[in-house]
């Protein structure tokens, strides 16, 4: 059994203190959620999709109706408010079975289980998160009794909206029309990760 939750040194315990939410909340458009489906197509049993900061989780339940093979989606909100929105989403579409939505700080927890991860956070935040998406629990914690030969996938899917991942080259750009701006797009981004440790 690997729990799902890991302490965390008090040099990362410091960096945990940095991701907050933003302070204006803007929900991800259904264009972008559709974008989002296509690049991290296809997803199937074997998958695990993370969202990072999920808001009311409609990526959650877009990815999950979009994708019913895949049994977890896991949506992240530090937000109290705007997480028990989320649940109440998720429970509305009858996907509890297979979405959870977590209200902690993102950097609190790992993704060792993530082979696909959803984000919406301003630059800052990409920054700060994307090294804890390419680390083990080996990496992370110490003292983890984990064999290397147990990590999940070595590759992680990363789509990211508006922003993109900083000293990371994507895989793809797309610019999405949204419907409140006419004739503007915005970019969504898509990358494939390698786990290669060093938080």
């Amino acid at each position: 059994f690997l729990p799902s939750f890991l302490p965390l040194r008090p040099d990362q315990e410091k960096r945990a203190q940095m991701l907050a939410p933003r302070k204006t909340l803007w929900s991800t458009p259904a264009a972008v959620v559709a974008e989002a489906e296509s690049l991290l197509s296809p997803l199937t049993s074997s998958d695990v999709v993370y969202d990072v900061g999920c808001g009311d989780a409609r990526v959650l339940v877009g990815l999950a109706s979009s994708f019913p093979e895949v049994p977890r989606l896991v949506g992240v909100e530090i937000d109290e408010a705007r997480s028990e929105q989320a649940k109440a989403n998720v429970k509305e579409a009858g996907l509890e079975d297979r979405i959870s939505v977590i209200n902690e700080n993102a950097l609190c927890l790992d993704y060792e289980a993530a082979t696909a991860v959803f984000l919406y956070l301003v630059p800052r935040g990409l920054r700060i998160i994307k090294p804890y998406l390419t680390s083990t629990r080996w990496d992370l914690w110490p003292y983890s009794l984990v064999p290397r030969s147990l990590l999940k996938s070595a590759t992680v899917k990363v789509v990211t909206y508006m922003s993109g991942l900083p000293g990371v080259e994507p895989k793809r750009r797309v610019n999405v029309e949204v419907p409140h701006q006419e004739g503007s797009g915005w970019p969504v981004y898509y990358y494939e990760l390698e786990r290669r440790g060093g938080v």
